[in-house]
């Protein structure tokens, strides 16, 4: 029975390696709630960069925060910031720890909608100010809520505040695996301690890769090749992405006559109605190229302020598939959905015109979407897959975010590197 068991053993072994691998590829961040009907066009990002995600160094980062409130009630809207570890979860900091200054501020920038059909009241602020700084690095989540009901949360956002402790090279590069070289990158990279000791790396020292700013896409979790010296190597550590499709976009900035991809435009009393030409599956298409923003969002009209003078459009989107997709669900994801799948824009087959559906409010601008798959009664948080509607290709220009956590000494996760960077440029 000696051999039985030293097979059993081997294959305990292999369990618990791949259990390893599985947990490094499919760990899921929690998923962030929807946004407050009351609000829309939640737009966060740092100040004058209007496309790029929400990361800003410790000593000089700027962000601005944007929304539009819908409810026709005016609102002094608050915000309030918490520092998280490197899973998104409330960090054991008290705010005293890492806010100087109060622990909210309001959003006192605001300013009504002027000329559009649909009435709102746009929102601003910037961060850090005078009354409300971070001190630390780290994870953050922004909450905008309600004064006089604090636990209503209007809208939520994650941010990342960064130290240049340590010097991060990275690059993208086709997977060791033949099978995936054609549809799918691998995020080689490599962390060299410079201004901060790294003592106990394989236990402290934790990196995050985020694509596109989808978080639930993320992997995190996978351990260092080896240790040079001074140098930590995660080349061919397996960081490995569905590489995509580039973005479709849905260009809404003028009203007065049918842009790119915009089949027909109607005026009605009440609202604006764009009807964009039907999508076609791209499972199949060879890789096209093209520019695109990464799935952001940017607000903007071609006559009047973007902010105040863009308005609330109906824009209707229609999806040939050639047949329904059986037990599975379609969304649009973007900016415009968080970067997730939320059942607000999931898409309906109308069997009469043998077509996946959807219409949604938005305002005028440019937008970036995806088709994304899920399975059906798939769990909230679950990315779904891009290839199935829209293919997938290693050629693709992705936006790649690399977030370098140390469980400092301190008692929280610090974020001493960050690098940012597009696959194909």
């Amino acid at each position: 029975m000696t051999w039985f068991k030293g097979i059993q053993r081997g294959l305990l072994v292999a369990f618990l390696a791949c259990e390893a691998i599985s947990w490094g590829q499919d760990a899921r961040f929690p998923a962030l709630p929807a946004d407050d009907p009351a609000v829309a066009t939640v737009l966060f990002h740092p100040a004058g960069q209007p496309l790029a995600p929400p990361v800003v160094p410790l000593d000089q980062g700027m962000l601005e925060l944007r929304l539009d409130d819908l409810s026709g009630n005016y609102t002094a809207w608050e915000v309030r910031v918490r520092h998280c570890d490197r899973f998104w979860a409330p960090s054991d900091l008290h705010p005293s720890e890492y806010i100087q200054g109060f622990y909210s501020t309001p959003m006192e920038d605001d300013e009504a909608s002027f000329g559009t059909k649909v009435d709102f009241t746009h929102h601003s602020l910037r961060l850090p100010n005078a009354d409300l700084a971070w001190t630390l690095s780290g994870n953050y989540l922004l909450e905008v809520f309600d004064p006089y009901a604090p636990e209503r949360v209007v809208a939520t956002r994650r941010f990342v505040v960064f130290e240049d402790l340590c010097r991060v090279e990275a690059q993208t590069g086709e997977p060791n695996d033949l099978a995936l070289r054609r549809s799918h990158q691998e995020v080689h990279f490599s962390v060299f301690e410079d201004n901060y000791s790294l003592s106990d790396p394989y236990d402290r020292l934790h990196v995050s890769v985020v694509p596109n700013w989808r978080w639930d896409r993320a992997i995190a979790g996978l351990e260092p090749r080896f240790i040079k010296g001074g140098e930590i190597d995660f080349q061919r550590s397996g960081h490995v992405f569905e590489g995509g499709n580039t973005h479709r976009f849905a260009d809404l900035k003028g009203l007065e006559f049918t842009a790119r991809g915009v089949a027909r435009l109607e005026e009605r009393a009440d609202h604006f109605y764009f009807y964009l030409d039907t999508d076609e599956r791209r499972t199949f298409d060879y890789f096209g190229g093209g520019e695109d923003i990464h799935g952001a969002m940017v607000t903007h009209n071609d006559r009047l302020d973007p902010y105040t003078g863009s308005d609330y459009v109906w824009v209707h989107w229609r999806l040939d598939t050639k047949h329904p997709l059986i037990d599975r669900e379609v969304f649009l994801v973007g900016a415009m959905s968080q970067n997730r799948c939320l059942p607000e824009f999931q898409m309906t087959y109308d069997a009469a015109q043998g077509l996946y559906t959807h219409r949604h409010l938005l305002k005028q601008g440019y937008y970036n979407y995806h088709y994304v798959v899920r399975e059906q009664g798939s769990p909230d948080g679950d990315p779904g897959e891009l290839r199935d509607l829209e293919g997938s290709h290693f050629q693709t220009n992705n936006l790649y975010t690399l977030v370098v956590h140390y469980e400092d000494w301190d008692g929280y996760d610090r974020v001493i590197g960050l690098a940012q960077w597009e696959s194909n440029p």
